[in-house]
């Protein structure tokens, strides 16, 4: 009888040991669990914050804005997390996406229909043509094509370029196949060297009654004021082409090297390579959104507003252009991430259209056609 008790008693105590482990290991994979979700808020609300802190006062925060979604989706998987695990600490990421619901719905917008297609209101497209292809001769030029195929009542174009060199496109080649659809257009064109040119451009189906160059500091890039009178009513056409990252094909491949080998040495060098690209950029950038935005503030008529930013929808550039009087057509048609930039690598939506509150968007696309490495985005806006 004793021995069997003994017995008994020996076999008890591993289970008794085990029930004390188990608690234990729960509680610490809780705690850090707790803690590194606070470390993905921290980061979450520093991004968000992009919209409104000006890079030449603190960068960080524009670096993050670029990595917005991935962190917002790491910050869903935590909330899935403590729910799967019916724990009170879901109410962390919860509030974080209640604070970012601005920026949530402009970057996953959830619409389930276009609507009814409609050849009402006036159809707006956006489109960076990447210098037409590099000056692809007029016969061969998949650009030009798509413009005049498009249906669109007026066109926006950044990197409108021509060449003056012999066997490539020129600029009466590009006014003879867009002037019979677009018979208005309004160009800022300069040259990047004496053989080629750089600029935006803005066509029109409808008369044009004013033209006015938006003066900021940059090189290359431009933004202009096309006043058009659509149907005896004057809009504000701005088409914005903000300053360019300047990244190259050797970044590219130092990015490529940092995903392969993953070492310190490697990240460091493409670290301090991207830095010395983006952080200039982000700041010149900024000024030309304030100095568009001025401009925007002394309008009293509708506006649509096209172009590529060279930024995403988190970011201080755009947002200082919508502001308060304007609204993203994505964000009211778009659905789901939507990126405009082709590179697979960048897969940004850098490319957008908004418009004030007199107009209400609908049948927004963005078309995946790869005639240039940015898609061209469309939508159609109907005065109120």
């Amino acid at each position: 009888m004793t021995l069997s008790r003994k017995k008994s008693e020996t076999n008890s105590l591993p289970q008794a040991e085990g029930t004390k482990k188990r608690p234990f290991l729960f509680r610490l994979l809780t705690q850090t669990a707790l803690l590194t979700n606070f470390g993905v808020i921290a980061v979450f609300l520093l991004a968000d914050s992009a919209r409104v802190v000006s890079p030449e006062t603190f960068l960080l925060p524009s670096y993050l804005g670029l990595a917005f979604p991935l962190i917002a989706l790491l910050n869903f998987c935590f909330l899935a997390w403590w729910i799967i695990r019916r724990k009170w600490y879901l109410l962390f990421s919860l509030l974080s996406f209640l604070l970012c619901k601005g920026s949530i719905k402009e970057t996953f917008p959830l619409h389930f229909s276009d609507g009814e297609p409609t050849q009402e209101g006036i159809k707006v497209l956006t489109y960076n043509v990447h210098l037409f292809d590099f000056y692809k001769k007029k016969n061969q030029n998949s650009v030009l094509g798509y413009i005049r195929n498009s249906g669109a009542d007026i066109v926006c174009i950044q990197e409108y370029g021509f060449s003056k060199k012999k066997d490539f496109l020129k600029e009466s080649e590009i006014a003879e196949s867009l002037s019979d659809t677009y018979p208005y257009c309004h160009t800022d064109i300069g040259e990047v060297s004496s053989a080629r040119t750089f600029g935006v451009a803005t066509y029109s189906k409808y008369p044009i009654i004013a033209r006015k160059k938006i003066n900021y500091e940059s090189k290359h890039n431009s933004s202009i004021l096309t006043e058009i009178s659509v149907n005896g009513k004057k809009i504000n056409v701005i088409n914005c082409h903000l300053e360019s990252n300047k990244i190259t094909e050797n970044d590219k491949e130092l990015i490529k090297q940092l995903s392969a080998k993953r070492d310190n040495e490697t990240a460091k060098t493409t670290a301090e390579q991207l830095s010395k690209k983006l952080g200039p950029s982000y700041r010149l950038r900024a000024k030309q959104a304030e100095a568009v935005a001025e401009i925007i503030a002394g309008c009293n008529d509708p506006i649509i507003l096209c172009g590529d930013f060279n930024d995403v929808p988190i970011s201080y550039a755009y947002n200082t252009i919508k502001g308060e009087k304007l609204i993203s057509a994505f964000a009211q048609n778009g659905r789901g991430y939507g990126y405009t930039f082709s590179d697979k690598m960048f897969p940004f939506r850098i490319d957008h259209i908004l418009y004030s509150e007199e107009m209400e968007s609908c049948e927004y696309k963005i078309d995946t056609v790869t005639h240039s490495d940015h898609y061209p985005v469309s939508c159609r806006l109907l005065l109120k």
